[in-house]
């Protein structure tokens, strides 16, 4: 995997152009994007680009379930500033309804539109990328996902108590992130420190998720220092 490191404005201004070179060589890419744990800067650095996306098609990488899904704080309400500022010719999202039995709709309909040509990432402090929490298995496909405690008390306060926040997530699972042409992943701060150094020189392992990204030929790895601090 090739990491970069730098401050916030240069990794965000690298990564974009890593973006603008993929739509450059194909108008029409599939894109997937996590707005979960994914700072809320490269967003909107991709908003204020100069990048065209009206050829390219957005899949929402993970939602919560039920109506969590589909209120203001739904995952998917992260995606309005870019998707207002930059029209996709499509975007999808999972289905927050979806059970057990019907997720596989969601990969079927990524390889109908031609596989994934891009995912972009964000790292969490315990190694965990879009609701592939802690523990999750290697050859998941889209799968209902329980949420971690850690999780849900982050999330709280959106949600007014954790006895509202909800409890589960359809997420992509590391199968189709896998399935990738090319993942772009993005950490920064201190919390990400610890989950840095395991995605990056530890083996790969279901306790740390982000770390099976080591399997795939084309990572590339946004730091800032303060990620960066422990490799």
């Amino acid at each position: 995997m090739k990491t970069i490191v730098g401050t916030q404005t240069d990794v965000i201004k690298e990564l974009t152009a890593q973006v603008a070179d993929a739509l450059a060589r194909k108008p029409e890419a599939n894109i997937a994007i996590s707005a979960v744990d994914l700072p809320v800067e490269v967003l909107d650095a991709l908003a204020a680009s100069d990048i065209a996306f009206d050829k390219a098609t957005l899949f929402q990488a993970c939602e919560y379930c039920g109506e969590a899904g589909k209120g203001a704080h739904a995952v998917g309400a992260a995606f309005s500033p870019l998707t207002a500022a930059k029209p996709f010719a499509a975007v999808h999202a999972p289905d927050p309804d979806a059970d057990a039995e019907h997720t596989a709709d969601y990969d079927a309909a990524i390889q109908a539109a031609g596989g994934l040509d891009l995912v972009i990432l964000g790292l969490g402090e315990r190694g965990h990328v879009a609701f592939n929490e802690p523990g999750a298995g290697f050859g998941e496909k889209t799968h209902i996902a329980k949420l971690a405690e850690v999780t849900r008390e982050a999330i709280a306060a959106d949600f007014g108590t954790l006895a509202q926040t909800p409890e589960h997530g359809i997420t992509i699972g590391i199968h189709t992130i896998l399935g990738a042409k090319k993942i772009l992943l993005v950490g920064f701060g201190a919390r990400c420190a610890k989950a840095a150094s395991a995605t990056l020189t530890g083996r790969p392992e279901t306790f740390i998720p982000a770390s099976f990204l080591q399997l795939h030929t084309d990572v590339e790895v946004y730091l800032d220092a303060d990620a960066a601090a422990q490799l």
